[in-house]
């Protein structure tokens, strides 16, 4: 082809008809750009469908994290709400007046069990943190969608957040309990806790038999009691709030998990 250009350029020059030269190269000219023009058509599709598949990798592995989170959140979640129960348990049983043998039993057993722990939920950060520190989230096209994950990051921020607040109101329970209870006469149950952390969520009759005969309060006194009860009900206030934020960032999984589905066509 160029071989056919330049013998016809040297047809037109040695026949002196300049004119018809010009416009011939200027033809040719055109035809060049045109090429060139395709050929950057070409590549930038080529470039683009890299970035779409690139893109659609990011979403599926997204959805492997969100559907590891809504795991995490709902177990917590369900636990958390037993523990909650079991606390207003333990908040009736701080009130009875007077507090036998039996009752300060039972006020040892509900302590034990109830404030042993809480739940939280570990996030599968894997994939946002690529889209974050990586240059993914530059590749997503729709707006909703990057609405949907950044609203999704700053909720786990909360979360986080939470916890830290509720670790602080633990070991405030914790503190007083030191000064309130016998612990030794758990020693047993604690074993049985250590065997599989979620025992704590078992009704108290399963640690009846690990219990101890003993004095189980060393401070039965009216202040030492209403005091270890608003660090209980505090306690209670932040595992309940955990659970909110928690059930907030569930919902933002399920709505960012549906969104990603529809505009990615994932099953």
């Amino acid at each position: 082809m160029l071989r056919v250009f330049r013998n016809n350029r040297k047809a037109l020059l040695n026949a002196k008809k300049i004119r018809k030269y010009g416009a011939y190269a200027i033809g040719e000219i055109i035809l060049v750009v045109i090429g060139i023009l395709i050929a950057l058509q070409f590549n930038n599709a080529d470039l683009d469908r890299q970035d779409r598949t690139r893109e659609k990798a990011f979403m599926i592995s997204m959805l492997g994290d969100l559907e590891k989170d809504v795991r995490e959140l709902s177990t917590a979640i369900e636990g958390n709400q037993v523990l909650l129960e079991g606390l207003d348990e333990l908040l009736r049983q701080i009130t009875l007046q007077p507090l036998g043998v039996e009752e300060q039993r039972q006020l040892f057993l509900l302590s034990l069990k109830n404030t042993y722990w809480y739940l939280t939920a570990e996030f599968a950060e894997g994939s946002l943190a690529q889209l974050k520190y990586s240059g993914g989230l530059q590749l997503i096209q729709d707006a909703d969608v990057i609405d949907a994950i950044l609203n999704y990051d700053q909720g786990m921020d909360r979360c986080k957040h939470q916890y830290e607040e509720m670790v602080n109101y633990f070991h405030a329970v914790e503190a007083r309990q030191k000064n309130l209870f016998n612990f030794s006469l758990g020693k047993r149950a604690y074993e049985f806790i250590e065997q599989d952390f979620m025992n704590i969520l078992l009704p108290p009759e399963r640690f009846e038999e690990f219990i101890e005969q003993g004095t189980y309060l060393t401070d039965a006194g009216t202040e030492t009691l209403q005091a270890y009860y608003g660090d209980v009900l505090f306690y209670r206030t932040a595992i309940s709030t955990t659970n909110w934020f928690m059930g907030r960032q569930k919902e933002l999984a399920l709505s960012l998990t549906q969104l990603i589905r529809e505009n990615y066509d994932i099953q």
